[in-house]
């Protein structure tokens, strides 16, 4: 005789609780209950082995159970870039755990039209922005449309519709404040592409630290990548001709930082001893580096964790407020930083590898 499928009714049994306990837990509602009674509830249908039956669900209560990630200027690369595919991860884990499916909608521009056409045709109950760009109009779409909507990435602040985000500005200010205590004050800075807001935060963070400390800015401090190890890795090389030389530099992600640091090698300059780097992201490659990478960390999983759920509540609740909802970057101190020491400073109390590269620094 063939095993009978576990019902919903069968789970509330073995987990000795409502069927409404049951429905509102795995509707993604569970923060209602106790954490012991949202465990036994899960405990249960994994060991039932039971699953919602999601086509009588959705003919039910009129919904796909689908969350629609939308994704600006897509080129092809979605799952091999960090940051969306880290953001992704973040956003299905959510989005299972409330019983949703998600569906990636990736467009080649930003024509609002296109996106209620990809969005607006009963395919999907709620839509992510991911990292939309500097002055998109997608934003103006985030705020008018008709489904709940969350952005998740950088964003301005006086946006009306739900963010989650890292607060780029003072994650890099404070890193600053940071290499300034260490003694720097010549900091150079490798700036991100002008059409993302992430770019022009970490930038104002950058220069109000400066400021703050009564550093005038060079113009010639600053150069412009594209997020790309090897725009990093042309900035450095540009930089490296600036005069009077700068002793530490601040990259606006870890992939630029990571090329700066090989155009340093190159050159036979040491890091930190000569030029300290600093990243932001921390990326896996960042811990692996040579040497590993001080960054600034942003937690990107947890962004799309936050964006999924802020979603689903305003998929049940049928409210939606603009809710911003900001982390803290956290910086992560590594082996490509140290406290600045002037060339005036005892040279017979280094070590002999780090005097030699000192008095051969020709760049």
């Amino acid at each position: 005789m063939p095993k009978q499928t576990p019902t919903i009714k069968d789970v509330a049994a073995y987990a000795g609780v409502s069927v409404t306990t049951v429905t509102n837990v795995l509707h993604g509602r569970g923060h209602r209950f106790s954490e012991e009674t949202r465990q036994k509830v899960l405990h249960a249908v994994e060991a039932l082995g039971y699953r919602p039956n999601q086509v009588a669900r959705s003919l039910v209560r009129r919904r796909s159970y689908t969350l629609g990630v939308v994704v600006e200027h897509f080129r092809g690369a979605l799952l091999g870039n960090p940051y969306f595919s880290t953001l992704l991860d973040g956003v299905l884990a959510e989005a299972v755990q409330a019983g949703y499916q998600l569906k990636i909608i990736a467009l080649t521009s930003s024509d609002i039209e296109h996106v209620r056409q990809r969005t607006e045709d009963g395919s999907i109950d709620g839509a992510i922005l991911a990292a939309p760009l500097h002055q998109s109009p997608l934003l103006q779409w985030a705020q008018e449309c008709p489904l709940p909507c969350v952005v998740a990435g950088s964003s301005p602040r006086d946006l009306h519709a739900a963010c989650v985000d890292v607060d780029d500005e003072n994650a890099v200010y404070q890193g600053v404040r940071w290499l300034i205590a260490q003694g720097h004050r010549r900091i150079a800075f490798i700036a991100g592409p002008v059409n993302y807001w992430s770019a022009h935060q970490r930038e104002q963070g950058y220069l109000r630290a400066l400021s703050e400390a009564g550093i005038v800015v060079s113009s010639h401090w600053i150069r412009r990548g594209n997020y790309s190890t090897e725009s990093g890795r042309w900035a450095m090389e540009k930089l490296l001709q600036v005069r009077p030389p700068f002793s530490a530099v601040v990259c606006c992600n870890d992939w630029m930082a990571l090329g700066a640091l090989e155009a340093l090698r190159r050159k036979g300059i040491c890091v930190p001893e000569e030029i300290s780097v600093m990243g932001f992201d921390d990326v896996e490659a960042a811990a692996v580096a040579s040497p590993p990478l001080t960054t600034i960390r942003q937690p990107v999983r947890e962004i799309g964790m936050r964006a999924a759920k802020l979603l689903i509540q305003q998929i049940e609740s049928g409210t939606r407020t603009p809710e911003r909802v900001i982390f803290p970057g956290e910086l992560v101190q590594r082996d490509s930083t140290t406290a600045f020491a002037s060339e005036a400073a005892d040279m017979s109390k280094r070590p002999a590898a780090v005097r030699r590269i000192r008095r051969r620094r020709t760049y």
